[in-house]
């Protein structure tokens, strides 16, 4: 399936955007509701309209969700098809589809720290990007995973070891694209249960028939069991060693 290319109708002001989200339900709406489940069966919004709505702020240049209500629903209402929800049912639906915490305790610190696998909406981003063509079934690609730590002032935000509170999800990329993500407290060690995260990520995506030729990953996945893991699920693999002297020493012994 060739990627989506969304085209603006330049005749009437919002008619772009009417186009997209046109397309967005051709694409998106059946596989939204049926990887979350019909959130109404008689009176309401479907996650799929609500998704779309969330959509349409930031395709529009909103700066935050109540501009739906605010600015955008006068003009997004006029379609003659498609329902475009409230700020409020948006942040209620949010709110309906987080996750409970995964907490690990580590053996060695005693400390606890909590993971937000998201299983459900992984399994729908990775559906999502099959539909729309950017990820095609029965084809090998490059997967990248690495951690990125976000600076931000939520209550349950930890320290990181770069001095500021935040998280520090796991990232797995195909070329630009996020293929799977999972939040994790601030403060972990990127090593930290790493290989479960990488499962899940791997097996998600086997078990949408997306092969993959290479893994790449910097020092932070050098462990056996982390290189276990890549190998089981990837026909090759690049992951940076960790700098020490023996390694040094192994290398230079090489004639």
């Amino acid at each position: 399936m060739a990627k989506v290319q969304i085209k603006f109708d330049s005749i009437t002001p919002f008619g772009g955007i009417f186009s997209i989200m046109e397309q967005f339900d051709a694409l998106l709406s059946d596989v939204i509701d049926s990887t979350l489940g019909l959130r109404s069966r008689t009176y309401g919004y479907q996650y799929s309209e609500i998704i779309r709505s969330l959509m349409c702020v930031f395709f529009c240049g909103g700066s935050c969700i109540e501009d739906i209500s605010t600015h955008l629903m006068p003009h997004l209402s006029l379609h003659p098809k498609l329902k475009t929800c409230s700020a409020d049912t948006i942040l209620r639906a949010i709110k309906e589809l987080t996750t409970d915490n995964i907490t690990y305790s580590s053996p060695d610190s005693g400390k606890s720290y909590d993971f937000n696998t998201a299983d459900t909406m992984n399994e729908l981003l990775v559906k999502s990007l099959i539909a729309t063509g950017e990820l095609c079934q029965e084809q090998g690609y490059d997967l990248d995973f690495d951690h990125q730590f976000i600076e931000t002032e939520k209550f349950d935000a930890k320290i990181t070891y770069k001095k500021f509170t935040g998280y520090s999800p796991g990232i797995a990329t195909v070329g630009d694209v996020i293929v799977g993500i999972e939040n994790r407290d601030g403060n972990t060690n990127v090593r930290f249960h790493q290989e479960d995260t990488l499962k899940r990520i791997f097996e998600r995506l086997e078990n949408a028939r997306i092969h993959i030729n290479r893994a790449r990953m910097d020092c932070g996945s050098c462990s056996e069991a982390m290189v276990e893991m890549v190998e089981k699920h990837s026909r090759h693999f690049y992951i940076r060693a960790n700098r020490c002297v023996s390694l040094y020493d192994d290398i230079f012994a090489l004639r």
